[in-house]
């Protein structure tokens, strides 16, 4: 097996050399679709690079953040197939230290830290499912902006390749969020969360289980929070996984490097059994965090139910111990009437598309899009990357990687029907406006 796999590697290398003129790197690797198929066929981005030493960190609250960026980014270098790959993606994040001919994989997708003048006020950012912190870049540039020390945390199983998700646990998330809380809580004197998807969800599930004092957290922010899979049969997947030899859901060839596209099955099964915790949790609480939320949420969402993150968010604000739910406010791409269930004393916020650029090619808001800029040059306007893993493998595909002028949006049933060459919108058309309401919601919760 390890003989045969290194035989693949050898193969694909030699085949990017003839294809390109110029050295393979993370932006012209979308281009060559002889090549994507080639590297969905053998797995070598989908499976980590075997070594005989494994790097690991205990998350002891003894240890420094700087202790824990180092061990991340080791970890990246050493198992990551495409850790070396060249990925010239500027973002104000990624060339802080190093010029933009020079950036690797390594240095988009490793966590990082960002420091203000003082340690007066912070925010942790936690990102999703198969995500990496690369999902913050435009984020952490705005809040650095705003004066704040900005941490990121990288998930166990994440940042490397899709086969580390074979084997984790959700307890494995848990104990890397408790230490990322825990030691930005000891660091600074008012501290913001905020997380993405399964990071939301973490960040609330920690919340509820804390024994420690909360009073420094000033606000938490969560963008398309996971409260329950969108899919009906998504509690399947703690039974499929069991089965010998079938791993994955979807096998791709994982050109992108910020996002894993290949998904094991027991990714799904780890985040549902933490959504279902976090449910428990939240309707067995005697009493709920007196901390006020700031949500972005879509209603058109593929992968999350938002009428359950409905559900919670009207848990969470109901509380009869809670004294700053008047700052409670959600920024919602979607119908007013389907907020109904919500109480008037939580603020609401309907986002618009006024943009010539490209929201006449807008249908809908992603999941996947929320946190992204129109500017980002890897996800948003006419960025490098291209979300069509839903037509992977089918005629599609190509027409949703090549097309001059395809629609974007969310991946409904509808939407795939009507528009043959969809993309998967991968950025907030409203990125301006949102960040003008997270600008309020920080200055009212100081």
């Amino acid at each position: 097996m390890r003989v045969t796999s290194i035989l693949s590697s050898l193969i694909l290398a030699f085949t990017a050399k003839a294809i390109y003129a110029t050295p393979l790197d993370c932006i012209n690797i979308n281009t060559d679709f002889t090549l994507i198929e080639k590297l969905a066929e053998s797995g070598q981005y989908r499976n980590l690079v075997q070594s005989n030493v494994t790097v690991t960190f205990d998350y002891l609250t003894t240890r420094s953040y700087d202790e824990y960026l180092a061990f991340a980014k080791e970890k990246i270098t050493k198992e990551n197939p495409k850790a070396a790959l060249k990925c010239p993606i500027e973002t104000g994040i990624s060339t802080r230290n190093k010029s933009k001919s020079d950036l690797i994989v390594t240095d988009l997708l490793a966590p990082f830290e960002l420091k203000a003048k003082n340690n007066q006020q912070a925010i942790l950012l936690i990102h999703g499912l198969t995500d990496s912190p690369f999902v913050f870049h435009d984020l952490a540039a705005y809040y650095h902006a705003k004066g704040l020390n900005v941490r990121t945390l990288l998930l166990p199983g994440h940042g490397t390749a899709p086969q580390a998700l074979i084997d984790i646990e959700y307890e494995n998330w848990q104990q890397a969020t408790q230490f990322a809380i825990s030691k930005t809580l000891e660091d600074f004197e008012q501290v913001y969360l905020g997380g993405f998807s399964t990071g939301g969800a973490l960040i609330l599930d920690s919340l509820l289980s804390s024994s420690q004092s909360l009073d420094k957290i000033k606000g938490v922010i969560l963008w398309s929070p996971a409260s329950k899979a969108k899919s009906s049969v998504a509690w399947a997947a703690q039974v499929v996984d069991w089965i010998p030899f079938l791993d994955y859901a979807h096998k791709g060839a994982d050109i992108d490097f910020a996002k894993y596209e290949s998904f094991p099955l027991n990714a799904g099964a780890q985040v549902h059994a933490l959504m279902n915790k976090l449910t428990d949790k939240l309707n067995n609480a005697t009493s709920i965090p007196d901390i006020p939320l700031l949500t972005i949420a879509t209603e058109e969402d593929s992968t999350i139910e938002t009428k359950a993150t409905i559900t919670l968010l009207n848990k969470w604000h109901n509380a009869i111990n809670r004294t700053t739910k008047q700052q409670d406010t959600i920024f919602y791409f979607g119908d007013p009437t389907s907020l109904t269930v919500l109480p008037e004393t939580l603020t609401r916020i309907f986002p618009i598309c006024d943009n010539k650029l490209f929201c006449e090619n807008i249908i809908n808001v992603a999941h996947t899009s929320v946190t992204n800029a129109p500017t980002n040059p890897h996800y948003g306007w006419q960025g490098s990357y291209r979300s069509c893993e839903t037509a992977f493998g089918s005629e599609h595909y190509k027409a949703c990687k090549t097309s001059n002028n395809a629609m974007l949006g969310e991946t409904t049933s509808k939407n795939l029907e009507q528009h043959p060459n969809l993309q998967r919108l991968t950025f907030n058309p409203s990125f301006g406006q949102m960040t003008e309401a997270i600008s309020i919601f920080l200055s009212t919760n100081q």
